[in-house]
């Protein structure tokens, strides 16, 4: 395998739907290449399409890295975080990578040693998810939310929403930062402006935020701790494990791929 090029400035997102992958031979594989904590893991889900999202997504992640680094996707190891954030904790590896998964959807990012967040969230619950707003949003994001008509409330919670859990995630302290402490402007409808409270220790100068519609029923967001005057290069690739990663634009096709 030819590794790809990770310049300083640069981060890859890659996406896969897991619901795409269906040939047996090519799961039989993904099994091959987790630890055996982690297929013991993928046993336990409660239902067949839980196991099989949970089988793509350990697939999915250990060969992405290997994309990367010359490392066989079977020999990465992880540990976690105080919160739970996972880090490669192999020697050597000058790597930083974060997993979200919706329904319907994974995604991968994938840095030089710039610590980064994704989160992408599944936009059509059959809830009104939007009104938790008052009690998770900053007053100045819960003020422009209230502001818009109620039909573009529902869409714009999910901007907001995203952003959040990529910065935290980004930060590696989880639901450890109080999600009031900090705020997003999403004037600007792909590159949003963060700022902080008083009571958050931070500097929003180090730090680049992105939204971006992955499909018509999926909102995304990336946090990077990177300064905030660097012009980053932001890839997407549609990559079904253990085939050939394909270039893409957003929003994806309805079906980028089978397998």
């Amino acid at each position: 395998m030819n590794l790809l090029q990770l310049a300083e400035n640069q981060i890859d997102i890659w996406l896969i739907r897991p619901q795409d992958i269906h040939d047996g031979q090519l799961l039989d594989a993904y099994h091959q290449l987790l630890s055996d904590e982690e297929r013991v893991k993928v046993a336990r889900r409660h239902n067949s399409n839980a196991r099989h999202d949970a089988l793509v997504t350990r697939a999915f992640i250990r060969t992405v890295l290997s994309h990367y680094h010359p490392t066989a996707p079977q020999q990465w190891t992880f540990e976690q975080g105080r919160y739970g954030k996972p880090y490669i904790s192999n020697e050597g590896v000058e790597l930083a990578f974060n997993l979200s998964h919706a329904s319907e959807l994974i995604v991968c990012a994938i840095s030089r040693n710039n610590p980064l967040g994704i989160d992408v969230e599944y936009t059509k619950r059959n809830s009104d998810t939007y009104k938790l707003a008052s009690r998770y949003f900053s007053e100045s994001e819960t003020q422009a939310l209230q502001a818009l008509p109620y039909q573009q409330q529902a869409v714009d919670f999910y901007h907001y929403w995203t952003l959040k859990e990529s910065y935290i995630k980004a930060c590696g302290d989880g639901l450890a930062i109080p999600l009031r402490h900090f705020s997003f402007d999403i004037t600007n409808n792909e590159r949003a402006t963060l700022s902080f409270s008083p009571e958050r220790d931070d500097d929003p100068a180090q730090w680049q935020s992105f939204l971006f519609h992955p499909t018509d029923d999926h909102k995304m967001a990336l946090s990077v701790r990177v300064d905030s005057t660097k012009k980053l290069t932001i890839n997407m690739r549609y990559y079904v494990p253990l085939q050939q990663p394909q270039k893409v634009t957003l929003p994806l096709a309805p079906q980028a791929s089978k397998a």
